[in-house]
């Protein structure tokens, strides 16, 4: 059986977006696990790792909690040893596993379960994906040095949201290898407003008929009317967050390319600004949350990825096995 361990130098860099990508063009059966869960979502009234239940649905794996069955705790650690048989008990049946380690790159050093021991103790090649920018080539050759000290196996990284980019010649230039390059795909970061309500204690109260309409950036209107509007005129399809007793914001928002608006607070805006909701289809959800609250969860479902979305999944498949070099991966 072969295997890969798919790591990342920070946050957001697109590791389950490559991961996906991997495993939608796996020549066989493939397996994943993610030792240390992160992002929780609740499925059927079970609580998963995000990335599991995206890789769950993707290839047809039905072990639930067991993906990613642990958490990662400095002070009741986790061994190596309870890892490696998470993942023995994973890997049987399938011709190559996918192991995801977390998104902090420091993560397990005070008890040997960072990224290298773990892929060192399964004897996983790593593959790094990096994002293009000078703090990820400075992360990528510190990584390198981590992997040499602790001898695991570093295969190459992966530049995810890059094309041509000049990272990729540095890297390469100082004996680094680059497996490929992912280019940026901006309708992932995309979402439905009906998705937007499912996640939060919001209640639509007018523009029930646009609730597919798609989100792609988020506006806080907490400034004043005057600059609202600038801003208003310069963001297509966008969330507008504010209060129910900003009139003027509301209104500012319905003129222009509005996909919905999110009351916070929970003070209803006036039958004007409703009614004219209503007419155009611009869905107005009300919730008693604070506007801080609303705006993570917009962010993050602006970086999820939803398996049910096959366009979405498409996507990402062809554009990995367009941009990698997956045949050497698979390999390994």
């Amino acid at each position: 059986m072969k295997n890969v361990y798919l790591a990342s130098v920070g946050g957001r860099s697109g590791k389950s977006v490559i991961s996906l990508g991997l495993a939608m063009n796996c020549p066989g059966k493939a397996g994943f696990y993610k030792p240390f869960r992160e992002s929780l979502v609740k499925v059927n009234g079970e609580t998963m790792d995000e990335d599991a239940f995206l890789m769950a649905e993707a290839l047809g794996l039905g072990e639930g909690k067991k993906l990613s069955p642990f958490v990662y705790d400095p002070f009741e650690p986790t061994s190596l040893e309870e890892i490696v048989a998470g993942y023995n008990e994973l890997c049987k049946g399938k011709e190559f596993m996918i192991i995801e380690g977390g998104k902090d790159v420091a993560g397990g050093f005070a008890h040997n379960t960072s990224h290298a021991d773990i892929a060192k103790a399964l004897k996983a090649p790593i593959v790094l994906v990096a994002t293009p920018s000078s703090h990820s080539v400075d992360a990528v050759f510190m990584f390198r040095e981590l992997c040499e000290k602790k001898g695991a196996d570093l295969m190459g990284v992966i530049l995810n949201r890059s094309s041509g980019s000049r990272e990729r010649k540095f890297i390469e230039d100082h004996g680094i290898r680059v497996i490929g390059e992912v280019p940026a795909m901006p309708e992932l970061r995309t979402f439905r407003v009906s998705e937007l309500l499912e996640k939060t204690d919001a209640k639509a109260i007018a523009g029930e008929k646009g609730m597919d309409n798609i989100v792609e950036t988020m506006l806080v209107g907490a400034m004043s009317n005057q600059t609202a509007m600038g801003y208003m005129c310069r963001s297509c399809r966008k969330a507008v967050i504010t209060g129910g007793d900003r009139t003027e914001i509301l209104l500012s928002a319905l003129s222009t390319d509005t996909a919905c608006i999110v009351i916070t607070g929970g003070i209803r805006p006036s039958q004007m600004v409703l009614s004219k909701a209503n007419e155009l289809n611009v869905p107005v959800l009300m919730t008693s949350e604070d506007t801080v609250r609303v705006t993570e969860t917009i962010d993050h479902l602006i970086v999820r990825i939803d398996p049910r979305d096959k366009e979405k999944t498409e996507l990402i498949k062809n554009s990995v096995r367009s941009g990698v070099d997956i045949d050497s991966v698979w390999r390994s």
